[in-house]
């Protein structure tokens, strides 16, 4: 009985650190109350760092902001959140990053930390700022599979852009 209780322990440890290794989440910076404005589309979006994730590029040099803006570009496009014309102009702020060492991410796993990209996302008309969320995305997967440079990146990017379009079609879709 004890050896089945053990079994049953670390398989439950397992479950949660296996669910633990990814995350993305995204968050609303204006109260829930608030009215928020449908988006039809976008007439344009940009990306940009801040000076905080501008300083950490020289710590993460696997980062690459156009690889990001031409997955959110696709992501947009593809969810037909971008036309010509549009009604509402998105900035993206790039305000955190943080990519492992291959050695590190490989070898350590979650235990080397996490690789994350964090952001925030500005809705624009008429030069006014109209509403903002984050889009907080991590992965904490290691070994073989899981600390593979192109893996990882990969999936911050797609994740991140996947978020942030699903975030306005939320709004598109949204009852007045």
């Amino acid at each position: 009985m004890r050896a089945m209780e053990r079994a049953m322990r670390c398989l439950a440890v397992a479950a949660l650190l296996v669910l633990s290794a990814c995350a993305s989440q995204v968050t609303r910076n204006e109260p829930a109350s608030a009215p928020r404005e449908p988006v039809r589309a976008l007439s344009s979006f940009t990306v940009t760092m801040s000076p905080a994730s501008t300083a950490q590029l020289a710590d993460n040099l696997k980062f690459d902001v156009e690889t990001l803006r031409t997955t959110i570009k696709r992501a947009l496009e593809s969810k037909g959140l971008i036309a010509a014309d549009g009604d509402f102009e998105l900035k993206v702020v790039v305000e955190d990053i943080r990519v492992r060492g291959t050695f590190s991410a490989i070898m350590f796993g979650f235990m080397a930390g996490d690789d994350h990209l964090n952001g925030t996302a500005t809705l624009w008309r008429d030069g006014k700022a109209l509403g903002s969320f984050g889009v907080r995305i991590s992965w904490a997967w290691g070994g073989l599979a899981g600390g593979q440079d192109s893996a990882r990146m990969s999936w911050l990017y797609e994740e991140f852009a996947k978020k942030l379009a699903d975030e306005l079609i939320a709004r598109r879709d949204a009852k007045p």
